[in-house]
């Protein structure tokens, strides 16, 4: 049984069973980890308190790093701004909302969402609210901001753009949601004349920014099967872009380089994945949903390695480093540091702030990463 969390849609009761019987299912045993030869250092430079963690699976909250500045939230609303250097708490903000989307943020905003769908826009200087807006239903992925607007999924097949400035509502986009679907949501990508989304039936849809318009949409996924727990190919995984090309992977489908001028495939490959991708100028990784990891060759699609030392150890999304590192968290807050040029071993380090949900946010040459033990840890490469 994969190891993935479902939801069922209203008027779907005798699925209630499958689903049950799947959310269940025992975790496979995670791999115990080996001795690293040759061991790369990377040193922890400080850690901090941000307060309780969400215990939710589908809940995976990452921080949102300026030059300055780092931003975390809590699941109760406790949100700090922390020098980035020093760790040093600058301000903190009590929201007092059951927040399960965010930090996100732009050069003068933060974003967070809650299990009602409410979206706040907060100042980074002083952490006061500057407004808020409801969406039809809960937000777990964390809003995106284009140039004027601010991009919210919901988890009952909308994609709203509401005004940067005030909150209203620019339009809406609505799909149909499948009767069973895993329970996660990627975040939107801006680009520069739309938005890009992985919806629940495993399709790639291209919005128009000025009216949220569909441009095109692909399919990852034939949605084959013959139960409906084979049926799922949910695009929950964050959408990546590379000029001139666009990637994206599903669940129980593909993972595949799309043309963005005209919503085509150039190439596509099997692998199945929820937790991301990353891409550079020569390479694709993915971490599939037993946990192993994949390079792929951008040009082609062709594999060039997969690791699966790591597997069931509930791994997040890599982070390519420009020095030729693959970077993935895990469930005991391990930090792995992998060769992207062979998928060897190279260091791990632990970070002591809990399992890692949320994806490593990568700047300059540091990583910051946020654990379910509510802390947040800068580590130095």
């Amino acid at each position: 049984m994969s190891r993935v969390r479902f939801e069922v849609t209203a008027g779907v009761l005798l699925l209630a069973a499958l689903v049950a019987g799947c959310a269940n299912a025992p975790k496979a045993k995670p791999n115990e980890l080996t001795r690293v030869e040759n061991l790369q250092a990377a040193s922890v430079r400080w850690t901090a308190s941000v307060g309780k963690s969400s215990t939710r699976d589908a809940v995976k909250f990452s921080p949102f790093v300026t030059d300055d500045s780092l931003y975390a939230v809590d699941q109760n609303g406790k949100l700090t701004a922390f020098d980035v250097q020093s760790g040093k708490a600058s301000w903190t903000t009590e929201l007092n909302k059951n927040i399960t989307a965010g930090v996100s943020g732009d050069k003068d905003n933060l974003y967070v969402a809650t299990a009602n769908g409410e979206v706040l826009a907060i100042s980074q200087v002083h952490g006061g609210v500057l407004w808020t807006s409801t969406v039809s239903s809960e937000v777990i992925a964390a809003p995106v901001a284009g140039s004027d607007y601010v991009v919210v999924r919901s988890i009952d097949g909308k994609v709203y753009a509401l005004e940067k400035s005030t909150g209203e509502r620019r339009w809406i986009y609505s799909y149909s949601v499948p009767a069973l679907s895993i329970h996660g949501n990627g975040r939107p990508l801006v680009v520069a004349d739309g938005v890009l989304a992985g919806l629940d039936n495993g399709k790639l849809v291209a919005l128009r920014a000025a009216d949220g318009q569909v441009f095109w949409e692909i399919s990852l996924g034939d949605s084959s099967g013959r139960s409906e727990v084979e049926k799922l190919n949910d695009l929950d995984a964050d959408i990546q872009i590379f000029e001139p090309y666009i990637y994206a992977v599903n669940y129980q489908g593909k993972l595949a380089q799309v043309d963005a001028a005209q919503g085509r495939a150039v190439w596509s490959t099997d692998v199945s994945s929820v937790a991301g991708l990353a891409v550079t100028a020569t390479q694709v990784f993915v971490t599939d949903e037993f946990d192993t990891l994949w390079a792929f060759r951008r040009n082609d699609g062709e594999l060039m390695w997969k690791q699966e030392g790591l597997g069931n150890r509930r791994l997040t999304g890599p982070v390519a480093t420009e020095s030729g590192s693959i970077l993935v968290g895990d469930f005991e807050g391990y930090l792995h540091i992998l060769s992207a040029e062979d998928g060897s071993m190279l260091g791990r380090v632990k970070l002591g702030v809990g399992a890692i949900a949320g994806r490593p946010v990568l700047r300059d040459n540091s990583l910051f990463v946020q654990g379910r033990a509510g802390k947040v840890a800068a580590v130095q490469l």
